[in-house]
C-alpha cells in the first residue's frame, strides 16, 4: 500500500470518527504544512518548530540561490 493511499485511508477513519468531509480532514492535517511552507519561503524567521515534527530552518546560501533562480525566472 503506498503513502498516498496510506493517507487516504486514516482521512477516511478520521472523517468518519468526527462526522466531517475527507476534505476537511485533508485540509486540516495538511494546514501546518502549507503555513511552514509559506513562511520558509517568505524567509524572515531563524526557525520554526512544530511539536511531534521537530525544528525546521532554512540554510541562508539556499535561501539565497532560490530567491536568484526566482528572479531569473520573472524576467
Amino acid at each position: 500500500m503506498g503513502k498516498n493511499a496510506v493517507k487516504e485511508k486514516l482521512y477516511r477513519q478520521l472523517a468518519e470518527e468526527y462526522g466531517a468531509t475527507i476534505d476537511e480532514v485533508r485540509q486540516i492535517c495538511e494546514s501546518q504544512f502549507s503555513f511552514l511552507r509559506g513562511v520558509i519561503e517568505h524567509g524572515a524567521f531563524d526557525s520554526i518548530r512544530l511539536p511531534m515534527f521537530g525544528r525546521f530552518y532554512v540554510n541562508p546560501y539556499r535561501l539565497h540561490k532560490i530567491n536568484i533562480t526566482k528572479a531569473k525566472r520573472k524576467k
